[in-house]
């Protein structure tokens, strides 16, 4: 039996790669005005995709899926895209794993660096193996429908990286609200037959896969990974840590942003030493600060009445030109016109939508 690794971290936590994003990104490389908006609603920006250092939240990750997709299957392909390479050093420990059942725990410790969203739970019962995956995130609605497809896609494209090419899953079952001919058009999708409104969503297949010894299994190479695995999983909760207390603190000051040496000072650190242990995990005051700015101006304009001048002297600019600059900087539109584009744009799903290839009146319900 393999040991679930429990995470404390909520959806509004940036602390997933842009991996899955740049497969999204990349599908929609003919829409650059509509991606640009879809990116810049949820604080994001092209650049900043393709940044190794970015680190996105799940909400983020979310609403920019929902917010593009057209598609319904879309996550599935995602999904099928994420190989063990897409996932640097974790995918070469996990390939280089001794057993099916090692590989399995080292995912469930080291999940965040292949950005996981459930926890992995196998089970043996006699000539058949059922691996669950087990929700981390309370999700509903349309957010569960998509990640929970782009998550057991993932899982049996890593499932197959790892056992090789003669892996075949025996069944795929679904905890999604959905009708029957749509689990038809997921099936033919992942080749895989798939069952919906199931009470857990789990993966089959023949149990002598968990004993075997992996095809490249390699004792050294493994160790070696493991090791650096573990260090990128450190600095990632280190930084995660103390950038994490001054993004809520920042967030958490509604009349005006404290500047540095308040914020030290509430940590019951100098500003010396505030600024060393920042630079230590690659970042400054300011690079949260303008990622604290981005995110409230956008909550501002989308969500208040209040003029430029009032969202600049909220964000402690020295004026409202700066602001402006600085706005136009992070998503290549004045504040005005912003709010004015993005006020036209409904950015909820439907309450149903169709699955291409489903039966007439098949649909995917936004209340899980």
């Amino acid at each position: 039996m393999v040991s679930v690794h429990a995470s404390p971290i909520t959806p509004e936590d940036r602390v997933f790669s842009t991996v899955e994003l740049q497969a999204l990104v990349a599908r929609h490389s003919g829409e650059p005005a509509a991606l640009a908006h879809v990116l810049a609603h949820h604080g994001l920006h092209h650049a900043a995709v393709f940044d190794p250092a970015t680190r996105l939240s799940l909400s983020q990750w979310l609403g920019t899926l929902t917010g593009c997709c057209q598609d319904p299957l879309l996550a599935l392909h995602i999904g099928q895209q994420m190989h063990l390479t897409a996932y640097g050093m974790l995918g070469f420990t996990l390939l280089s794993s001794a057993s099916l059942s090692e590989a399995l725990d080292i995912a469930n410790h080291f999940g965040l660096l292949a950005n996981l969203k459930h926890q992995l739970h196998l089970e043996v019962d006699g000539d058949v193996a059922t691996l669950y995956l087990r929700e981390s995130f309370a999700l509903l609605g349309a957010e569960k429908y998509f990640s929970t497809l782009l998550e057991s896609a993932k899982i049996l494209t890593l499932l197959g990286d790892i056992l090789g090419h003669g892996f075949k899953a025996q069944a795929l079952r679904l905890n999604l609200n959905a009708d029957p001919g749509e689990a038809q058009v997921i099936s033919d999708a992942l080749g895989v037959p798939t069952q919906v409104n199931c009470q857990d969503s789990c993966i089959s297949f023949s149990s002598h896969y968990v004993a075997q010894p992996l095809p490249q299994s390699h004792v050294m190479t493994h160790q070696s990974c493991k090791a650096l695995c573990g260090t990128q999983l450190r600095e990632i909760s280190q930084r995660y840590d103390l950038c994490y207390q001054i993004q809520k603190m920042l967030l958490a000051s509604p009349s005006r942003i404290p500047p540095l040496p308040e914020v030290a000072s509430r940590l019951h650190l100098s500003p010396r030493t505030l600024r060393r242990k920042l630079e230590a995990v690659g970042s400054s005051y300011n690079l949260i600060l303008e990622d604290v700015r981005k995110k409230l101006a956008i909550r501002y304009l989308l969500d208040t009445p209040l003029t430029t001048e009032a969202i600049s002297e909220k964000l402690s600019y020295s004026d409202a030109a700066n602001f402006r600059h600085a706005f136009k900087r992070w998503t290549g539109t004045a504040p005005r016109a912003f709010r004015s584009q993005n006020r036209e744009i409904d950015w909820a799903l439907p309450p149903a939508f169709t699955l291409p290839g489903a039966r007439a009146g098949a649909v995917v319900h936004a209340h899980a």
